[in-house]
């Protein structure tokens, strides 16, 4: 069973190979199908390095910004 050239770029990230790995031609299909599939984990890999934050987390942030201030100025 041969594996698809998506399935080789998914491959080559978890392999920790760089795109500069993918040994197909430039601009041949197989390329485009292996990028996709070394972007598709990298980005996979992105989101849990930097997720979302969580609903209501910047909040604190916000509060703080927009408070008086409780101590007096000096000058």
């Amino acid at each position: 069973m041969s594996t698809s050239a998506f399935d080789q770029g998914k491959l080559a990230y978890k392999a920790n190979l760089p795109m500069s790995a993918c040994e197909y031609p430039r601009g041949s299909k197989n390329r485009t199908e292996w990028m996709a599939g070394w972007t598709q984990l990298r980005r996979n890999d992105e989101g849990k390095i930097h997720p979302e934050p969580q609903a209501g987390m910047m909040t604190d942030l916000v509060r703080s910004t927009t408070r008086a201030p409780t101590h007096p100025r000096q000058g």
